[in-house]
């Protein structure tokens, strides 16, 4: 990498930009040479860049997958018509989520977070109403081995985490088993 040509006080200005508390992660990893910090920082910001679009596809393939699922099983309205009993985590999340939709009911399913699907999949309440019943069509492509709850629960789990530290600039460029976590993400999508 080409030397920088900023100054220090240039490096320090640009560290309390982005704040202090941000940076302390960095710092501590580089012994407090901005410079270094900064190089990292942008290191993590290229990894977030790389993740996002399969965060992205699977974010959007899963719940569209899974609202398809369950609007066959339960009825388009499944939401809201008591088919499945939701609990209150749940319901709550929808109901946020059509006032933000201007309760047009064909905008809700795009206003629910991942969160909201993460958890139709990973509560035990859910097992005999969505998984049981629905969980080879949510993951068609899967072998019939490859489709144990407790396996997809935590490729869920640690996708979500994921998913979260990306999408609201933390840093992963540290993170355990991102390889084995990007992995997951394909394994999902396909």
């Amino acid at each position: 990498m080409p030397e920088s040509k900023l100054t220090e006080d240039d490096l320090k200005d640009i560290v309390l930009a982005f704040s202090e508390a941000r940076m302390k992660l960095y710092l501590n990893a580089t012994n407090n040479n901005y410079c270094d910090a900064i190089r990292i920082y942008e290191i993590n910001t290229k990894l977030c860049e790389a993740l996002y679009p399969s965060l992205h596809t699977l974010e959007i393939s899963l719940r569209n997958q899974m609202n398809t699922v369950l609007s066959v099983k339960y009825d388009n309205d499944w939401f809201t018509n008591g088919k499945i009993q939701l609990e209150k985590y749940e319901q709550e999340t929808i109901n946020t989520a059509f006032k933000k939709c201007n309760n047009n009911f064909n905008n809700l399913v795009p206003e629910l977070n991942f969160g909201f699907w993460k958890s139709l999949i990973n509560k035990g309440f859910y097992q005999n109403t969505i998984w049981n019943p629905c969980s080879k069509q949510i993951f068609k492509y899967t072998k019939k081995s490859e489709r144990n709850i407790n396996s997809i629960k935590l490729k869920i789990k640690n996708i979500h985490n994921l998913r979260n530290c990306t999408f609201h600039h933390e840093p992963i460029w540290n993170y355990l088993n991102i390889d084995i976590v990007h992995s997951d993400i394909h394994f999902l999508i396909n």
